[in-house]
């Protein structure tokens, strides 16, 4: 009597947990797609835009450099894209670089700056061309990688990866550079 008992309990406890396997599939399958899914749907990113801004960096009370631009948006990684933007670096001997382009990429914390996009220098009398430009405030310098054009009045020029440093004025080709000068005088050539 007693192995008829625990024969019937063994058998019911099984058909109880088959049941309830069977019950927890059947609700998960009419329950239908999860609610996260839906919620990551109406989730909105953050999205900050600025017209006209201007960003002026100071360093000992003197301005640095100053960053204009038509429009900026802030981006998910947390750089700053910037729409025609305009750097003005101000050197010691109290001379302007202005660098151009059609698009930057600001890093807030950093301050570098990314140029692409048709980028033109000017610097006293010569223009400079290229298709990107870093400027790295941390070495408080301004490197094009790529290719570049130089026009003066009497020079012109055009190399790969130069450096400018902003306080010394010191210019730097790491990779080449042609140039022609109508008026060499500035080598000791008469």
């Amino acid at each position: 009597m007693q192995q008829k008992i625990w024969s019937w309990i063994k058998w019911a406890s099984l058909a109880v947990s088959a049941g309830s396997v069977v019950l927890a599939v059947g609700l998960m399958w009419f329950a239908g797609p999860a609610e996260v899914e839906t919620v990551a749907e109406t989730v909105e990113r953050p999205k900050t835009e600025v017209e006209s801004p201007l960003i002026v960096e100071r360093k000992d009370g003197e301005v640095i450099w100053q960053l204009r631009a038509e429009e900026a948006k802030q981006q998910l990684d947390g750089m700053m894209h910037l729409i025609n933007p305009e750097l003005i670096l101000f050197t010691q001997q109290g001379r302007e670089v202005t660098i151009e382009a059609k698009q930057a990429w600001l890093e807030p914390i950093q301050r570098n700056i990314q140029f692409n996009g048709q980028v033109n220098v000017q610097y006293e009398v010569w223009k400079m061309q290229s298709e990107s430009l870093v400027y790295n405030s941390t070495l408080d310098e301004v490197h094009v990688p790529e290719k570049f054009t130089i026009k003066g009045k009497t020079i012109s020029a055009r190399g790969k990866g130069m450096r400018l440093n902003r306080n010394s004025e010191k210019i730097n080709v790491d990779q080449g550079i042609w140039i022609q000068d109508s008026n060499p005088q500035w080598q000791g050539v008469k």
